[in-house]
């Protein structure tokens, strides 16, 4: 996947008049972290730490690429309108350079005292997932997951969300996966995932958990392990 030519698909209906969806290209990983730091980025320890906020959120990018094996961009007239990032177990991932591009984000990251503490933070929220998987025995049960489910404010009106998401099914289940997951949080709008026929199958509550040694200014309340059906969620895409 990695390169710099595009096939694009333009989506049909008035809703999605102008809208392209393209494979995911190297060159796209800008374009996601700013959206990201913009949706996500406003860590409160940091304050208006912009620069700091916007390696956070590269690292966050960073970590989802890494397994994805599959990534698809909607835009419109050069305009970022949103990604999904998903992943298959079994097949190849998209891009083999994603670990050497995050140690020199994460270099950078410790360089600063407030850098290494966010960093720690970020690591311990990963592996908290990683424990709900265990816990959940998804990784059994689910082959597929979506690693990052993110739309511009500018998408709104457009319909690229469920575009994103009926395709990411499609790809599901050209790969014959019967199930697939997804992490979320209560920084999201997870009624997205309770409309589209998911089920949360796991829910952690930060203030239940005071050991763990999170940072609560930047632990999300609640953390939850959605999972479903890809042939049964796509139905719910109007």
């Amino acid at each position: 996947m990695e390169g710099y030519g595009r096939m694009e698909n333009v989506a049909k209906g008035d809703a999605g008049i102008g809208v392209v969806y393209s494979p995911m290209i190297w060159s796209d990983v800008e374009a996601i972290t700013r959206q990201f730091d913009e949706t996500w980025g406003h860590y409160a320890p940091f304050g208006n730490d912009k620069k700091l906020s916007m390696l956070l959120s590269y690292h966050f990018v960073l970590h989802y690429i890494e397994p994805a094996t599959r990534g698809e961009i909607a835009h419109k007239n050069g305009q970022f309108m949103g990604v999904v990032l998903s992943r298959v177990v079994g097949q190849p991932v998209m891009f083999g350079n994603v670990a050497q591009e995050m140690a020199k984000i994460d270099e950078r990251l410790n360089s600063t005292p407030a850098g290494h503490r966010a960093l720690a933070d970020l690591e311990l929220g990963f592996e908290i997932e990683r424990r709900m998987e265990r816990q959940t025995d998804i990784n059994d049960k689910a082959p597929a997951e979506v690693e990052l489910f993110l739309v511009s404010s500018a998408s709104r009106g457009h319909g690229v969300g469920g575009q994103l998401w009926s395709r990411t099914m499609d790809y599901f289940e050209r790969s014959h996966a019967p199930a697939f997951y997804l992490h979320t949080d209560s920084d999201c709008d997870v009624s997205f995932y309770d409309r589209h026929g998911m089920k949360r199958i796991a829910e952690r509550e930060e203030q239940r958990h005071p050991d763990d040694g999170r940072d609560p200014q930047m632990a999300p309340s609640k953390m939850y392990i959605y999972a479903g059906v890809p042939g049964r969620v796509k139905q719910t895409v109007a």
